[in-house]
C-alpha cells in the first residue's frame, strides 16, 4: 500500500497545481476533487487501509496550496474515538454453496471477526425471544450448536399469531447490542437488506451479527463457513480547519463545513466510495474556500472538513465541545452533505429557526429573481449532519440537493462517475450570492 498511497497523494498535489487557475464555480475543479477522494486508493475513506488519513491529507494540502490560513498550527484538529474496520477478504457460503457479500448478505460494520468452516446452523423461531421459558427449552435441546456455531432468525415471519411486529422489531434491534444465545454468531433473514451504517459501531461484540436474504436460506440449511476481520481499534482522526480573514469585518464569521469521511469497505472486495456522500460537498467547500482564496471577503470566512460524520456525528461534536471559534461572532454556518444532482433543487435544513429563516427567505429570493435552481425547499431541524450541534450555539444549516443523478445512498455504487454536475455551477453561483448578502 505505500506506493499506492504515494501515488493519491502525488495525484492530489497535481491537481492542485492544474485547477487553481479555473473559475470558482466550475464543475471540473469539483469533478476532480470527487475523482481523487473516492479513487480506489482511499479505499471509501473511513478506517480501511487509513483511507480516512489519506483523504485528510488531500484536503489539507488543496487548503494550503491554495493560500487558506489554518485555524491550529497545522490545520488540524486531532481527537479520537472507538471504532471497526474490515479488511481483507470477506466470505460466507451454505452447505458449501458462497454467496456474493453485498448483494447476498451484508455483515454488520461492528460485528466480531469469524472464521469459523462448516460450522452448524440452527434456525430459531423469533417469537421465542419474548418467552423466556420457551427460550430456555430450546436452548438446552441444541446447547452444543448454538455454542459451536449460528442462530438464525426469520425477521420477517414467524409462528406465533401473537407477537406483533413492533415486537420483533424491538427483539431484532436488542440482537445488534446482546446476544443471548451465546452463539458464535446470529444470522437475520430479511426481504430487503439493511443500509450500511456506522452508527452503532463503537463498542466490541464477541459475535457475528449478518443479514441474509431469506431466498438463500432455505429449510435445509445446516451449516455455514464465515470468513472475515473485523478490528476494534481507537480512531485516531482530525477535523481539517482553516480560515480566509475578512478584509472589512474580520471579527465576524461565516462557516462552511463538510464531513469528508465515508464508511469505508466491508472487506476489500467491496467499498463504499461515497461521491455524493459526501466527497460532492467536500468538494464544493473546498471550491468556496479557493474562490474566497482569489476573492477575499468582507467577513472571514472558516473551513471546516469534519471526519467521523458517519459514526455519529463525532467530529463536528468535538469541534462545538472543544471550539477554535468564538460562535458569538459566527453570522451563519452552512453545512454542505450531498451535492450532486440538483435538478429539483436543494433542501435547508434547520431554515424555520429564529436566527435562520431570514437567510433562508433570502435564499428564496434571490432564486426567485434569477432562477437558478428548482426550488429552495425548507426543512425543520434534525440530527442528520454537521450543522446538529452548531444550532445550539450559532445560526446554522445544512443543504443537501434534490433529484438528479448520483449513486446509491451508503452503497457501492456511489460513485464519481454518477454524480451529476450539471446543477452544481447554479448551486455555487446561488449560496455565493446568498452569502454576500449576509449582513
Amino acid at each position: 500500500m505505500g506506493r499506492t498511497r504515494h501515488l493519491a497523494l502525488g495525484i492530489g498535489c497535481l491537481l492542485c497545481g492544474l485547477t487553481l487557475t479555473l473559475h470558482a464555480q466550475d464543475s471540473t475543479y469539483a469533478r476532480r476533487n470527487i475523482a481523487v477522494l473516492t479513487a480506489p486508493e482511499m479505499w471509501g475513506r473511513g478506517g480501511s487501509h487509513n483511507g480516512e488519513q489519506l483523504a485528510a491529507r488531500y484536503i489539507h494540502d488543496q487548503l494550503g496550496a491554495m493560500g487558506a490560513q489554518p485555524l491550529t498550527a497545522n490545520g488540524y484538529q486531532y481527537y479520537e474515538f472507538a471504532a471497526h474496520k474490515m479488511e481483507g477478504r470477506v466470505e460466507m457460503s451454505f452447505n458449501g454453496h458462497r454467496l456474493s457479500p453485498f448483494w447476498d448478505y451484508r455483515v454488520a460494520p461492528y460485528a466480531h471477526t469469524t472464521h469459523l468452516q462448516e460450522a452448524p446452523v440452527v434456525q430459531m423461531d423469533l417469537s421465542l425471544i419474548n418467552d423466556p421459558a420457551k427460550l430456555m427449552k430450546f436452548y438446552d435441546r441444541h446447547a452444543y450448536l448454538i455454542r459451536n456455531g449460528f442462530i438464525y432468525l426469520d425477521g420477517v415471519e414467524w409462528r406465533d399469531k401473537n407477537f406483533t411486529a413492533e415486537q420483533a422489531k424491538e427483539a431484532l434491534r436488542s440482537l445488534t447490542y446482546n446476544n443471548p444465545f451465546g452463539s458464535k454468531g446470529i444470522l437475520i433473514g430479511v426481504d430487503e437488506l439493511p443500509v450500511w451504517g456506522l452508527s452503532s459501531n463503537d463498542t466490541e461484540r464477541n459475535y457475528a451479527l449478518i443479514y441474509v436474504k431469506r431466498d438463500k436460506m432455505g429449510k435445509r440449511i445446516r451449516t455455514i463457513s464465515v470468513d472475515f476481520d473485523n478490528k476494534f481499534y481507537m480512531n485516531k482522526t482530525q477535523n481539517i480547519c482553516y480560515q480566509v480573514r475578512g478584509t472589512q469585518q474580520p471579527d465576524s464569521l461565516v462557516v462552511l463545513t463538510a464531513h469528508y469521511d465515508h464508511l469505508g469497505s466491508m472487506g476489500d472486495s467491496v467499498v463504499f466510495y461515497g461521491a455524493h456522500d459526501n466527497a460532492s460537498g467536500t468538494s464544493g467547500v473546498l471550491d468556496l474556500a479557493r474562490h474566497f482564496c482569489q476573492n477575499p471577503p468582507k467577513y472571514t470566512m472558516v473551513f471546516l472538513f469534519f471526519s467521523g460524520e458517519e459514526s455519529g456525528l463525532r467530529g463536528s461534536r468535538y469541534f462545538v465541545e472543544h471550539p477554535l471559534i468564538d460562535f458569538s461572532k459566527v453570522k451563519m454556518l452552512i453545512n454542505i452533505d450531498m451535492l450532486c444532482g440538483g435538478e429539483e433543487g436543494f433542501t435547508v435544513v434547520n431554515s424555520t429557526a429564529e436566527n435562520t429563516k431570514p437567510f433562508y427567505d433570502k435564499i428564496v429570493e434571490i432564486n426567485e429573481k434569477e432562477h437558478l435552481v428548482a426550488q429552495v425547499k425548507p426543512r425543520s431541524n434534525a440530527a442528520n449532519s454537521d450543522h446538529y450541534f452548531f444550532t445550539e450555539h450559532c445560526p446554522a444549516i445544512f443543504i443537501y440537493t434534490m433529484g438528479g443523478r448520483y449513486g446509491g445512498y451508503h452503497h457501492f455504487t456511489d460513485t464519481c462517475d454518477r454524480c451529476g454536475m450539471e446543477c452544481y455551477h447554479n448551486i455555487m453561483t446561488l449560496l455565493l450570492k446568498a452569502i454576500d448578502s449576509i449582513r
